[in-house]
């Protein structure tokens, strides 16, 4: 039956026998199994992590969503970057919640209704931030690689209706959340988990007909891997390796943005892969391995958290340079790092001379004030 501990990663479940299951469960919350003290380890990491992403992620979001989005000009990029950092700031509100969950050792202590919807909002939220990071890689692609097309179709318009799609997706994602979890009250431990179940008001150990169908379960963790994670990264991956190529070959060429386009991929990558890989060894691995998988879910978690507070750090401020950065007022710098400043370039097309006015992304400036990070 499915491990009813996995309640501390939202999207994922364990793959452990019925037995093992509830010796593993048991010794978890009575402390005589031997992982006890790594265990321990990970809690406090985990909620050191939290605490971090909290203490930046909610100011610095906050501050790119009153700036970019009430204080400055509407543009495709402060679409964008309000899109993100309204879903990230949606991320870091939510984290009390779980860090509440982890100092009652994964107990519930929130209601049925509750552990449905913030398990949704959570994926919601998680996932609109990577689709708002793959059409910003997406954006800058056509910038760079295709200007004259860029300047005739990039509009407000366009980028509203593809934010909406990203949500809705997002909201797709989520609905096996909102239809499978749910509260399970156990009487020996003393203890109500939000976990994957179908409806009861009690849950057995030895009840397999309350936990959803395995393979179901397997599919819907498949299916969020593949569009919540290994479709974006390799669509961030590939659109900056070909901008970084364009410039290489270009007289903007820049360390500097280099170094920022190999931060985001980087950051995508090391924020969101433990917590795939983790949902993935609980769903397809052999016992021992789930179990392990399970005791680094809350580590996994906060470093998929983690990232939704260092967009707005990759995505404004590494685009400044330190000193001046400093001396700008805070609207400044978010002005300078959202800016569509144009620059004329002549393309030539059968003979005739098409003058395109081409986004900053044209220019090293654009590409080193908005290269950035992160399913």
């Amino acid at each position: 039956m499915e491990d009813s501990d996995n309640h501390v990663d939202y999207f994922n479940y364990t793959n452990e026998s019925e037995d093992s299951n509830f010796s593993y469960y048991e010794s978890y919350y009575n402390g005589t199994d031997d992982t006890a003290g790594p265990r321990d380890v990970i809690k406090k990491v985990s909620l050191a992590l939290y605490f971090l992403t909290c203490l930046l992620g909610v100011p610095g979001n906050a501050a790119v969503v009153w700036i970019a989005g009430c204080k400055m000009r509407r543009t495709v990029n402060t679409i964008w970057f309000v899109n993100l950092a309204v879903a990230d700031l949606f991320c870091c509100l939510s984290i009390p919640f779980s860090v509440v969950e982890i100092f009652l050792d994964h107990h519930w202590p929130y209601g049925n209704a509750m552990c449905k919807v913030l398990s949704s909002v959570i994926i919601i939220n998680m996932f609109a931030s990577v689709f708002t990071l793959t059409l910003i890689s997406l954006d800058r692609f056509a910038l760079v690689i295709k200007p004259v097309w860029a300047q005739n179709h990039r509009k407000l318009s366009l980028a509203w209706i593809l934010c909406g799609v990203a949500w809705m997706l997002s909201l797709g994602l989520s609905l096996p959340t909102m239809i499978l979890k749910g509260t399970r009250s156990d009487e020996f431990f003393n203890v109500t988990l939000c976990t994957y179940h179908h409806d009861s008001d009690a849950y057995s150990y030895y009840d397999e007909d309350q936990t959803p169908d395995r393979s179901a379960l397997k599919t819907i963790g498949t299916i969020r891997f593949v569009f919540g994670f290994l479709f974006p990264l390799i669509t961030i991956t590939v659109c900056y390796a070909f901008i970084a190529q364009r410039l290489r070959a270009s007289r903007f060429r820049s360390d500097k943005a280099f170094r920022i386009m190999l931060a985001v991929v980087v950051t995508f990558f090391l924020c969101w892969v433990p917590y795939h890989v983790a949902g993935l060894v609980q769903d397809y691995g052999e016992e021992q391995i789930s179990q392990v998988a399970f005791m680094l879910d809350p580590l996994a978690l906060s470093l998929a958290y983690i990232n939704s507070c260092l967009n707005p750090v990759l995505y404004v401020f590494m685009g400044q340079d330190f000193k001046s950065q400093v001396r700008l007022s805070l609207r400044r710098v978010f002005e300078n790092a959202f800016s569509e400043g144009t620059t004329n370039t002549t393309v030539h097309t059968k003979g005739q001379k098409c003058s395109a006015s081409n986004s900053s992304a044209m220019q090293l400036q654009y590409v080193t004030s908005h290269q950035t990070h992160s399913f």
